[in-house]
Parts: C-alpha cells; structure tokens; sequence
C-alpha cells in the first residue's frame, strides 16, 4: 500500500496481480529450499539456522517483488501503527505534521524526554510491526527504571510518490514540531533511526549546521541529547569487502539497494543530504549533538560504509560511539531477532545509551 495522504493503494494490473501471486510462491519455495540445504550451509551463511532461512526469504523477496508489488503486500505505517496500539491495549496518539504527514506518539506523549525515530526500508516501504514493538517495549524497560521518555515516530512519504528531499524536509519538521510546538528543549531529545531512517537522522543532524539549501533551517538553543544511526545507509554504493563477505548472510541485496536509491534520487545527484558520508569530516566537528551512536550488525552487507563512516565522524567528533554486532544482520532487531526477549547485542548498547543520555 501506498503510504501518503494523497496517494491511494496501488493499483495493480492484471499482469502485476498475477506476477505478485507467482513472486509469493517463489519466495516461499526458496525459504523451502533454504530451511532444506541450510542443514549443510557453510561459514558463508549466517550462524542461526533461522537466520539462514528468514534472511533468503527476505533477500529474495526483496529482489522478486516491485514496490508498488511490495507496499501492496504490507499495510501503510499508519496502519501498523494503530494495529500494535490495539494489540497492546493502548490508545493511539496521532498529530499531524507540516508537510503532508503525521506524527505517532509511543509512550506518555507529556514525557520529560523525547525520542524521534525514524523508520527504515529503503524510503519504498512502511513499517512494520516490531518498529513499534521494540519501541514500547524498550519504554517500558528504561520508564520502569526511573527515567520519563516517550518516542515520536513520524510518517514519511514512500517512494516513489515523494523523492529526495521531501522525506528529509518531513524528518526535520517533524523535529521542529517536537521542540517549537511541544516546548522541550533539545537537550531532553534524541534523534535516531534505522536503515533508510538512519540516513535521515544522519542528514537532520548534518541540516542543524550545515543547512539544506532547499530546506528550512532550525537553530537550537543547545545541542541535542544524542543522534544515533542504526546501521545506516549513508553511502549508496557498493564498495567495501562486506558486499562480498556477506552477501549470503544479510537480508538485503545490492540489486535492491540499487533500485530504492535510483527511486530515492529520481534522477538527482548525490550530495552531502542524500549521502551523508559523502560530507567531509569537517561538517561532523560542529554537529549539534553531546552524543552521537553508529550501530551496525557484523553479517550486513553495509557494514563496511558504515566502519569508514564512522571512523570519518570519530575522527572529529570525540564523543562517538560505534558497535558491531556480533552474528547481525541488517535490522536484527527489527527482522532476524524480532521479539527476541534477549534483544541483540545492538539493541541493548542502544537502551543503555537511550538511558544514559536522557
């Protein structure tokens, strides 16, 4: 489905219907053939037998399926959203935003403390469940602790009903929102996201001092608590031995990633906003943040733009913090491990760091 106000459900064609209903049967028929051959799988795959299958459905739907084939497959963020609200038996908190998009509230929206995040999946697709899962989820355990935060997730528009930069003028206004119309100061909010969603935090954080020319600035009356990427995708090319080295343990694949940057841009050229590793490390000295996060899974195929991102944003910025996760693969949380009681090795470094900072 389609994820924007003004666009509908796509509508599929004959053909589409049809070809969908035959992906569907491929993508099961190779998790088949995976959960058969991976008895025999070597140190090429992931160490999980469950990995090993979920990650080859996955890769394989990725690459099978178009996206408008892909949002009709799964619900709108909207959707979701309301959906894990009913489940848990809470009452959903919806604002609407600058832009064309809305704002979902996780948690007591009057908390002291805010986090925005931003969702991953490749600016093409919504949501899905664990995104908000693992938020309340981590509430519950960091609120239970002593602290008072809340998590502002806000709606973007999907590819390729809005392109580069309108998903990046929605994150920032949505995090205008949270500190011109809501009152908190910047020192009591984190900003953050996953994938795709990491990207944008990365260039909301690089907008606060080097702002897009096409975008409104935000001046800030102290830095931000924190900025976090989860494993973020900040570079759209495919260089570094990850690719190779991971290539048949990750849940994405260069062919996908190829397609949903190629939508992203639609025909622009890459800059500092889109690529945020392509901005030299001197625009990472006076970010406006105390903190800054990068976290990555040790099986994905990004993993090596995100190790030379990180060493670039390190070797200026003093207080960052970069993990590997050991046996990850991209999102972990968030597919592979989703409702894992024990989370993964990066979900826990981030709760703590959520609490350390606010």
């Amino acid at each position: 489905m389609a994820d924007s106000k003004n666009v509908d459900v796509p509508d599929l064609g004959f053909w589409e219907k049809a070809d969908l209903s035959l992906a569907q049967l491929t993508i099961a028929t190779n998790a088949l053939l995976a959960a058969i051959t991976g008895v025999f799988r070597g140190q090429a795959s992931p160490k999980k037998y469950s990995h090993h299958v979920m990650a080859a459905a996955i890769r394989r739907m990725c690459d099978r399926t178009s996206d408008r084939q892909k949002q009709t497959m799964y619900p709108p963020t909207t959707s979701v959203y309301n959906s894990v609200m009913q489940k848990r038996g809470l009452q959903p908190a919806i604002v609407s935003l600058p832009h064309n998009t809305e704002g979902f509230w996780l948690g007591n929206k009057n908390a002291k403390n805010v986090v925005v995040y931003y969702h991953g999946g490749g600016f093409a697709m919504a949501a899905v469940p664990p995104h908000f899962e693992f938020w309340l989820d981590l509430l519950q355990v960091v609120n239970d602790s002593g602290h008072d935060i809340a998590v502002f997730f806000p709606r973007y528009t999907l590819t390729p009903y809005g392109t580069y930069p309108t998903q990046l003028r929605q994150a920032t206004g949505a995090l205008r929102y949270i500190l011109n119309e809501t009152g908190r100061s910047p020192g009591s909010v984190v900003v953050g996201g996953d994938s795709a969603g990491g990207n944008l935090a990365m260039a909301t954080l690089l907008h606060l001092s080097h702002p897009h020319p096409e975008i409104e600035p935000i001046v800030l009356s102290e830095p931000l608590a924190g900025v976090f990427g989860y494993a973020p995708w900040v570079n759209f090319s495919h260089e570094g031995p990850s690719f190779k080295e991971n290539e048949w343990k990750d849940i994405l694949t260069s062919n996908v990633l190829n397609n949903w940057s190629a939508s992203y841009l639609s025909g622009k050229v890459s800059d500092n906003w889109n690529e945020p590793d392509r901005a030299p490390a001197e625009w990472w000295q006076d970010a406006k943040t105390e903190r800054i996060l990068i976290l990555a899974g040790g099986d994905e195929i990004l993993l090596s733009p995100i190790e030379q991102f990180a060493k670039k944003i390190k070797s200026v910025f003093a207080h960052t913090t970069f993990v590997v996760g050991y046996d990850e693969a991209h999102d972990a949380h968030i597919y592979t491990d989703a409702g894992s009681k024990e989370g993964t090795q990066t979900s826990r470094e981030l709760r703590k760091w959520i609490a350390a900072r606010l």
